[in-house]
């Protein structure tokens, strides 16, 4: 079973390195051959020297060392070729690896893919594949030439060796495939520990990241538990320790015995032999000279062939993460132009929706119509489904039941690219981009002025505060760059969304992008947004009702249904929900009770 799976990694990869590079492949496979034979050429060689001098023929024993000194050459010269193609085409497998994961994850015009359970954990595998050296799968291109080295010394030794006994030949050959094999058996514990691998290699590593991050630095201090974090961790390694440490099994024990029998005998037979006046003293030198040049060959393919396994199970890993994303359901791509739209109105009819790995609906045979050019405010408590509307408007998932109506045609008849280029939204966290400001706030929608927007988000200010201006990286992870706060963030995001208008967005949504300003600096940003994309279809999210009372129209939304619609006085009037929460959050301000 292990060598099938062995023999179909192996396949898999020498499939994908070909289409990496053809060339580096052609050349690492030559020197790695180069690289093998050079030393058994050495030993063959010196024992020519050898035998030249005790004959005093020293035209005979010169040309020899010129030939050893030759393979030397080689065998340094394939070595240092060997490994650096070998990094080369190691680097190229994992580039295109990288991109066929980014594509794949990238393909689906939704988001289903990303957000359900099994899949995204799998989605991670992928991705922690190439966040290591010693995880990357473009690591089997060095180990698996250190393998193949191994094993050609191995066997030419044994061949050589024939040539004195058959059967110290084969002794030899079994005796090294046996330690090697019975020596990275022994191994695995040891190297799944130290790359990670075990379950008490990730809770060490989550005791120490947990210890030493930012993101839960104020309560680990705030209760006291720096020591019981060292404490645990420190448990945690002496109980691996104490498995790793435990002596061999007998196995390996008789393999490495039976291997030094194999050596040792051979090389008193040999000396004996000689001694006896039946091997001449050039012979002599080659076999005891192969003898130790077997013993490199073998350790040198135990480390390779373990190092194998490992980058074979990342490379089986990463395999069974694209092979979860293909499944996954996803959405249709249409073809009708939505240039212009929505002339008429948004309409969602008898739709239900349910995230994946849940039975549970968060939307609810929801019917909503939203009209063209008009702003929609949408309130509700955590769970109501305002942030599924908004999804689902973007076609970054289907509804399970229902449909939702662009201008009466149906969203996933419409060209999915084109439709989101009638979007602008702004989310509770926008996306923090690592690069400029101009380019947070662009975010590909071309390269027109992006002062107006700015200067209308208020955040000119804020551009130009920073070291550079607009050309300022936003991360302190970069030379120059600098971190904004979350309402700096919030300013900067709603910058982009009326950039997308000035390139052509149609339909605006702000899913509470302004959580991080107080009540009044929000339902200012609001006021002045309304007045800004006046004559867009706009939606506006707030768990604030102070805010949301701007808009043209206001639709309640509790377990996944509309129960209440209509302006902020309308609502007010009717005495429901709208009414009922409005004043609770009103009291808050004025000192009344909840």
């Amino acid at each position: 079973m292990l060598l099938t799976w062995v023999v179909s990694g192996l396949w898999r990869f020498a499939g994908v390195a070909w289409g990496a590079g053809r060339g580096l492949v052609v050349l690492t496979t030559g020197m790695v051959v180069l690289a093998a034979g050079a030393p058994v050429g050495t030993a063959v060689a010196l024992g020519q020297v050898v035998a030249g001098v005790a004959r005093g023929d020293r035209g005979h024993a010169v040309g020899w060392a010129v030939v050893a000194g030759v393979c030397l050459l080689l065998q340094w010269l394939g070595g240092a070729l060997q490994r650096a193609a070998a990094t080369a085409l190691g680097e190229r497998v994992d580039a295109r690896l990288q991109h066929e994961l980014m594509r794949a994850v990238a393909a689906p015009s939704g988001v289903r893919h990303l957000e359900d359970p099994a899949t995204a954990a799998l989605v991670e595998v992928g991705r922690d594949t190439f966040r290591a050296d010693w995880a990357r799968p473009g690591r089997l291109a060095n180990t698996i030439g250190g393998l193949a080295t191994g094993r050609i010394i191995l066997l030419a030794s044994g061949v050589i060796l024939a040539g004195f006994h058959w059967w110290l030949g084969a002794g030899l050959l079994v005796a090294g495939v046996w330690a090697a094999y019975e020596d990275r058996v022994a191994s695995r514990t040891e190297a799944g520990h130290h790359y990670g691998a075990t379950e008490s290699a990730r809770r060490m590593r989550y005791f120490n990241d947990l210890g030493t991050t930012p993101p839960a630095a104020k309560e680990i201090r705030l209760f006291g538990l720096p020591e019981f974090l060292v404490g645990r961790h420190g448990e945690t390694w002496a109980a691996t320790m104490q498995r790793i440490l435990t002596p061999a099994g007998r196995r390996p024990l008789i393999a490495t015995a039976f291997l030094g029998v194999v050596v040792l005998g051979g090389i008193v037979l040999v000396v004996r032999e000689a001694m006896a006046g039946r091997l001449a003293v050039g012979p002599t030198a080659t076999y005891v000279q192969t003898f130790l040049i077997a013993l490199g060959g073998i350790q040198q393919s135990s480390w390779s062939g373990l190092q194998t396994e490992l980058a074979l199970a990342t490379l089986d890993r990463y395999d069974e993460a694209m092979g979860a994303i293909a499944p996954t359901a996803t959405i249709a791509h249409g073809s009708q132009p939505a240039t212009g739209m929505p002339e008429r109105e948004i309409a969602f009819r008898n739709v239900s929706f349910g995230y994946p790995g849940t039975n549970r609906r968060v939307l609810k045979d929801l019917d909503l119509v939203i009209p063209a050019g008009k702003s929609l405010a949408v309130v509700g408590a955590n769970g109501a489904g305002k942030t599924s509307l908004v999804k689902l408007l973007c076609g970054l998932y289907e509804p399970n039941e229902g449909t939702v109506l662009i201008d009466g045609v149906e969203l996933q008849d419409l060209d999915t690219d084109d439709w989101r280029r009638r979007l602008a939204v702004v989310f509770q966290q926008p996306v923090r981009l690592p690069m400029s400001a101009h380019a947070n706030v662009r975010f590909g929608r071309g390269d027109a002025d992006i002062g107006i927007a700015v200067e209308r988000a208020g955040a000119k200010s804020i551009v130009e505060a920073l070291p550079n201006g607009g050309e300022t990286v936003l991360s302190a992870e970069f030379d120059g760059g600098v971190e904004l706060s979350g309402g700096e963030w919030q300013r900067l995001g709603l910058a982009r969304a009326l950039y997308a208008v000035q390139q052509g967005a149609s339909v605006l949504v702000l899913d509470e992008p302004a959580a991080h300003l107080d009540a009044r600096s929000e339902a200012e940003l609001y006021r002045r947004f309304l007045d800004l994309t006046a004559g867009l279809t706009t939606i506006l999210i707030s768990h604030r009702f102070s805010t949301v009372r701007q808009a043209s129209s206001i639709v309640v939304l509790d377990e996944g249904r509309v129960i209440e619609r209509g302006s902020h006085d309308e609502l007010l009037e009717r005495d429901g929900t709208y009414a009922h929460l409005f004043r609770l959050q009103a009291a808050r301000f004025e000192g009344g009770p909840e």
